[in-house]
């Protein structure tokens, strides 16, 4: 987790993988030697790619989070919820690089139905794509609110997986979830909101898995829907790291709270403790905001009053430190 232990690498803007890199370590270069290894040996198929997996409340900004620690491009439009669990599977082999959309159906799916969305498959050359794919795979999933679909489950519990394999340099899982609902309400019922808990569930208890709990600095941290799940499924605070956003919705004079937090000295702690962010506003993309700018947006807003009075730990500021952190 020393940032000391990154490789120096060329940022090339034109490389879909270019925001990975900072994922990358002189330990995961070990690493991934030592899997290869054991693939030539035809025995490494039976190794669990690590995975990290987004969790938090509805509009947390859980996928911004998600794009400025990949640079992958995940719907994130205002009001547009994640409706299914998207993994990406980033697999490295000594072959170009090759991408393939297919869904996973659920266990719960009929066979007929099974047979359906598993012939979906989808192979393409740009990331930039993603969005379209998500929304093309909602459809097939008979997802209410995509393509035609005006009825039906709010979400799907068929996953969409993403395989990317080439000299990317890592083999990682990345998946984005469905955002955590308190209450059902007219879009969302009883049962939708089980559903999420439960698809939620399966990946904060795999012991694989890497918490990202995306809590909202506007909203009682303690009372958030992952934090609670975190401290059920990973006791040992090993796997989970908070992360905190929308800094700049807070009521004028609680920034101190939120300061404190993320210092981890407030009274919900973490063991890996918190990050702080600074995602993109709706205003921001719709100006053009771009990937590559990210950096700078958070350390001019972090560096103007009240947070730069708040002795803030710069480690801890913004999603560079975050993705040296992983």
């Amino acid at each position: 987790m020393d940032l000391s232990n990154a490789q120096a690498v060329t940022h090339n803007e034109q490389d879909p993988f270019a925001a990975l890199l900072g994922l990358r370590s002189l330990r995961s270069g070990q690493r991934l030697a030592e899997i290869s290894g054991l693939r030539a040996r035809g025995i490494g198929e039976h190794i669990s790619l690590p995975q990290l997996v987004v969790c938090g409340d509805q509009s947390a900004g859980k996928s911004s989070v998600l794009e400025g620690i990949t640079g992958l491009p995940f719907p994130r439009k205002d009001g547009v919820c994640t409706r299914f669990a998207t993994e990406i599977l980033l697999t490295h082999t000594e072959h170009s690089i090759h991408m393939v959309a297919e869904i996973i159906p659920s266990l719960y799916r009929s066979e007929d139905v099974k047979q359906e969305l598993a012939t979906y498959r989808r192979e393409f050359v740009d990331f930039n794509e993603l969005p379209l794919i998500i929304a093309e795979a909602g459809t097939k999933m008979g997802v209410r609110g995509s393509g035609e679909w005006g009825t039906g489950p709010a979400f799907a519990s068929d996953i969409l997986r993403v395989k990317v394999s080439g000299l990317i340099g890592l083999h990682l899982s990345i998946v984005d979830l469905p955002g955590l609902i308190a209450v059902a309400n007219d879009d969302q019922t009883d049962a939708d909101v089980q559903d999420v808990h439960d698809l939620v569930d399966t990946y904060v208890q795999n012991t694989r898995t890497i918490v990202l709990a995306v809590v909202q600095a506007n909203n009682d941290i303690a009372n958030q829907g992952i934090i609670q799940k975190s401290k059920t499924f990973d006791r040992r605070g090993e796997r989970t790291i908070g992360i905190i956003t929308k800094p700049d919705l807070l009521n004028k004079g609680t920034e101190g709270r939120i300061a404190a937090l993320a210092r981890n000295q407030d009274t919900t702690k973490l063991k890996l403790g918190f990050f702080l962010l600074k995602n993109p506003s709706p205003s921001d993309l719709a100006a053009g905001y771009r990937h590559q700018d990210r950096e700078q947006h958070e350390r001019s807003f972090f560096a103007a009053p009240p947070w730069n009075g708040l002795d803030l730990d710069e480690s801890r500021i913004g999603i560079t430190p975050l993705r040296g952190f992983l």
